[in-house]
């Protein structure tokens, strides 16, 4: 498939091979689709022109979704290909395959492990920075710095 920009109210232009199929978001009143191959002659045939809706045999149907994760908080999820996976912290990346959901739960423990030893060392070195950066300062040397009353006297 070969996908161009394009203009004077054409959105774009698609040019398929000899068996490939409009995917669904290609099917617009806005969008040209051509076929170019042996069936054509090597030449460019328009199969759906501007202004029109393609007929549902030009149509490819969408992939079914590999992951089939349900929502229900549990970051352990199998795929349609039978493989395991785990999600990370924030939920946007997934960890795997595993062969098995032991496996897959080993890994996400092996995860959530280090996750939590990384998170303790990283709040043990700020404490230790704030205690070297912090300093006592002598009652003597705030001594030379009068403070106005609170009442506001100036007394």
């Amino acid at each position: 498939m070969v996908i161009g920009p394009g203009s004077a109210g054409i959105v774009a232009h698609v040019i398929l091979a000899d068996g490939e199929l409009i995917p669904e978001n290609f099917n617009n009143v806005k969008v040209v689709v051509y076929r170019r191959g042996e069936s054509t002659g090597r030449e460019l045939m328009i199969i759906k022109p501007l202004g029109e809706l393609a007929d549902p045999e030009l149509l490819k149907k969408p992939d079914p979704p590999v992951c089939t994760y349900s929502g229900d908080g549990n970051p352990l999820h199998e795929h349609a290909d039978k493989t395991w996976w785990h999600y990370d912290a924030s939920w946007n990346f997934e960890n795997g395959p595993f062969a098995t959901f032991e496996a897959a739960y080993t890994a996400l423990e092996a995860y959530c492990t280090e996750l939590q030893r990384t998170k303790e060392e990283s709040e043990k070195e700020s404490l230790t920075k704030a205690e070297e950066t912090d300093r006592m300062v002598v009652d003597e040397f705030l001594k030379q710095f009068p403070v106005a009353p609170a009442d506001g006297s100036g007394n």
